[in-house]
């Protein structure tokens, strides 16, 4: 237990979990108070900075001058952490004895929690010899499984070799070190630096970089302590209740899979369509560019390309039959190209979960289907997902660290999920969208990261601009293909979802086990974006299939670790217009989800993991049914609609078209011949479209993005922001938060499409727009923007802009301030003001056209 234990440790001498126990001078402290002092602030920044001898020989100075004073006490503190991480576990234990015997409640508890993980445990008891009970279980069907066995925590990084590193692409994730994070409770991780030119010249001393060890009782409140000061950041740790399963569950009931097969089917042919289009759209404006090219240079190899201008049809159809037919070999390759995926053997798996082993015999015995191929992926970060064309050739992958941060029965129950995607066949045209997509995501990496290489060796300067300027384009054109692409996915991406948790529940009988699951792969996707300082190519690409959206996981699954789950959950499952603001994510709200699992667990009188059922606010009864009118009365004054004003105007736009045709059609039956051309005009139609998008725009702009003042500019907590139950993305909150930029470096986040601001209580994603558009993020050197916010990946900056608050978290980006003085613009009202304004034109440019 002593290896395991170091300075990195999430439950072991963090800054945010001995807040409580921060000590601050007397006010009227003397001349060697103020040396001491200084001494102290220098060696905690040692302590910060891994400088350990430095930070010992300064705290041991402040020991020896202030040793009954409170910053004495501090040092002493600090110094634990030194000695843990220089490996001098005596003089650590010693220390830690010394402070058990403090007066200070506060200081003593936290010594006594310190040693429990200091002193090495007693050797275990010898096994008693017995004979070996009766622990299979009869394989049949829906039958919940026995979750007193648990695996021993393990790794099984020797089991893997490691990824083919000769090809010449660049690997989805760097493969590091398996973490086991099974033990209980966690930890939050500690908070990123902050800007030091933010701080009051007379503020307090801050705490060590040290933390309370992990332990389910917490400590008293420092406020209750004299010359303790109240904490600001939260000392709470998540910890599990355990709950109990279903012996003998209840049959759920049955879900309606033919409606749901038809409408994976139309997703699937939706599409085809939007690929089609895209296609032909790239093919003909190709061909227009080379046209103009052509006339102006008049050279051969400009002319335009002929096998351009035929129907992209039949070869659509035929890449889409070879994907869906070749699915499980072309992820499996690719896989093992970025990722080096191996075989799972039924050896490796039983070691984690011998309960995951018996619910793939038994289910597929039941159901009558072979046993899907399974896969490992070496990557620390949970995730597992399902893929291939037909349940014969069906795959579930799962990676290292699902299999390290899981316990045996929620290993289970994540392969019971990936179970019911194979049994529902709604697998099979998320695996042939999942290829579909990986066309533009592939060649926007690849083109991003060869364009660096290609630029390094190159040395002359202007070949290097072209170089960079072609790839630009290609590279941000591809990923705009990607994010549209996905869109005829989202609906059938976020049903399958609630069906397969379901099923997963129903076969192990375990609601409570999914709950926990869930929750901490969720945990797990923000901890490895921490980890790498950005969200890796693979979760990105992968998002469609992951148990978990890694838009959630970014803040939901960092708050985790500073507030309790249904605190941070409350939106989720109580605004009453949150599934409207749910239509462009791949998945359902987390929230929701872990309550339709407690609506199970309670359906199977169970105790609940989380307290959500009657988290949310009752919807008041109406008296009588409310007429059609007045429907539509209180949805116009509503937040919602102002929320989706530019869509809503759409169709508003056509009840316009409707009273111009009409206008035109009692027209055309009198002398009044002038106004007879808008009966039956189709221009109007289209024209109109883009003019009420327009309009819905300019009337919630002022709304969207309200003046941003010092004064009224607030530094919430990411708990606080996710506990307003009530707030819509309209709901503009103008914030300053400060904390460390994590994100891509490089052209793949020229256009922002990575950019997470990592403050002190969790993870919140970051918008950005350039003044001068898409084209100032590309090329910026064209109108003298020289500074990115990519350009600031790795630093501590002060980001000021508008809080959403809707499926997902983020702000909406004004400026990005570094510490060095570096700041980054953002366009967000000025380009809103100009699409409604283009959208308006062009309206009336179509409508003067008039019909062709």
């Amino acid at each position: 237990m002593l290896e395991q234990l170091s300075i990195d440790h999430p439950s072991y001498l963090r800054k945010d979990a001995i807040a409580s126990t921060v000590m601050v001078s007397p006010p009227n402290s003397n001349q060697s108070g103020s040396s001491a002092k200084q001494s102290l602030e220098a060696g905690l920044a040692a302590l910060k900075a891994r400088d350990y001898d430095r930070a010992i020989a300064l705290l041991e100075s402040v020991t020896q001058t202030a040793a009954n004073q409170p910053s004495g006490i501090r040092a002493q503190m600090g110094l634990v952490g030194a000695y843990k991480a220089t490996g001098n576990l005596k003089k650590a234990i010693a220390l830690c004895s010394s402070l058990a015997t403090s007066p200070n409640p506060q200081v003593k508890t936290w010594a006594d929690r310190a040693l429990k993980e200091l002193t090495p445990p007693p050797p275990p008891k010898p096994p008693e010899n017995k004979p070996k009970s009766a622990e299979t279980l009869p394989e049949t069907g829906f039958v919940a499984f026995d979750a007193g066995t648990k695996s021993p925590k393990k790794t099984i990084g020797g089991d893997l070799p490691t990824a083919d590193k000769k090809t010449g692409f660049l690997p989805l994730e760097p493969i590091a070190a398996p973490v086991n994070a099974k033990s209980q409770p966690i930890s939050p991780p500690p908070p990123p630096p902050t800007s030091q030119t933010s701080e009051p010249e007379n503020s307090t001393e801050t705490a060590p970089e040290t933390a309370e060890i992990s332990g389910e009782n917490s400590s008293a409140s420092p406020t209750d302590i004299p010359g303790v000061a109240s904490p600001d950041i939260t000392t709470y740790q998540l910890t599990w209740r355990d709950t109990g399963r279903a012996k003998s569950p209840r049959p759920l009931k049955p879900l309606k899979l033919l409606e749901f097969r038809i409408q994976a089917v139309a997703s699937a042919i939706a599409l085809f369509f939007l690929a089609r289009f895209i296609l032909q759209f790239l093919l003909t404006n190709t061909n227009s560019l080379l046209v103009q090219l052509y006339i102006f240079t008049r050279l051969p190899i400009f002319a335009p390309i002929q096998l351009f201008y035929r129907d992209p049809t039949p070869f659509v159809q035929m890449v889409f039959g070879l994907l869906l037919a070749s699915s499980p070999w072309l992820i499996d390759s690719l896989l093992k190209l970025f990722c080096g995926i191996e075989t799972l053997r039924g050896s490796v798996l039983s070691k984690h979960s011998k309960e995951a082993s018996r619910v793939l015999r038994s289910f597929c015995t039941k159901q009558n289907m072979p046993t899907p191929v399974l896969k490992l992926l070496p990557l620390n970060v949970p995730v597992a997902f399902s893929y291939g064309g037909l349940p014969r050739f069906a795959r579930i992958a799962v990676s290292r660290g699902l299999l390290e941060q899981l316990t045996d029965d929620e290993i289970a129950t994540i392969f019971a999920r990936e179970l019911a995607h194979i049994s529902h066949w709604d697998f099979a045209p998320m695996s042939l969208a999942l290829l579909v997509i990986q066309i533009p995501y592939l060649i926007y990496w690849q083109v991003a990261h060869w364009q660096e290489r290609l630029c390094d060796l190159m040395t002359i300067e202007f070949l290097r601009s072209a170089v960079k300027f072609v790839a630009a384009a290609i590279s941000a054109t591809s990923y705009g293909i990607y994010k549209l692409l996905r869109w005829p996915m989202l609906w059938l991406s976020r049903r399958r979802v609630y069906f397969s948790d379901r099923t997963a529940a129903e076969i192990t009988g375990n609601p409570n086990g999914l709950t926990r699951a869930v929750a901490k792969i969720a945990i797990g996707i923000a901890d490895n974006i921490e980890q790498q300082k950005q969200t890796s190519f693979f979760l990105e690409s992968f998002d469609l299939l992951l148990p978990v959206g890694v838009g959630q996981a970014v803040t939901l699954g960092s708050a985790a670790l500073h507030a309790p789950l249904e605190q941070i959950l409350l939106w989720d499952v109580s605004n009453r217009e949150r599934n409207w603001l749910t239509v462009n994510r791949a998945h359902p709200l987390l929230g929701e989800r872990l309550k339709l699992l407690a609506l199970y667990a309670q359906f199977w009188q169970l105790e609940t993991e989380l307290d959500l059922v009657d988290a949310g606010v009752q919807e008041q009864p109406r008296k009588g049914k409310l007429s059609l009118f007045k429907s539509i009365v209180e949805f116009k004054d509503s937040k919602l609609f102002l929320q989706g004003a530019p869509f809503f105007g759409i169709p508003m736009s056509l009840a316009i078209v409707g009273v111009l045709w009409l206008i035109g059609g009692i027209f055309s039956r009198t002398s009044i011949w002038q106004l007879d051309w808008l009966w039956g005009d189709r221009s109007i139609i289209w024209g109109c479209l883009p003019i009420g998008f327009s309009i819905g725009t300019l009337m919630r702009i002022n709304y969207f993005f309200p003046d941003i003042t010092p004064r009224e500019t607030a530094s919430p907590s990411l708990p606080e922001i996710l506990s307003n139950p009530d707030s819509l993305p309209l709901d503009a909150e103008p914030v300053r938060l400060e904390g460390l930029l994590l994100g891509r470096s490089g052209m793949s986040n020229w256009l922002g499409q990575d950019l997470i601001l990592q403050t002190a209580t969790g993870l919140v994603r970051l918008h950005y727009v350039s003044r001068f558009g898409y084209i100032g993020s590309l090329w910026p050197f064209l109108f003298k923007e020289t500074t990115r916010p990519s350009d600031l990946i790795g630093t501590s900056v002060v980001a000021t802009g508008w809080l959403r608050r809707g499926a997902t978290v983020a702000i909406d980006l004004e400026s990005l301030r570094s510490q060095g003085g570096r700041v980054s613009d953002s366009g967000h009202p000025i380009w809103s003001a100009i699409l409604a304004f283009a959208a308006a034109f062009w309206g009336a440019y179509i409508i003067i056209q008039g019909p062709r």
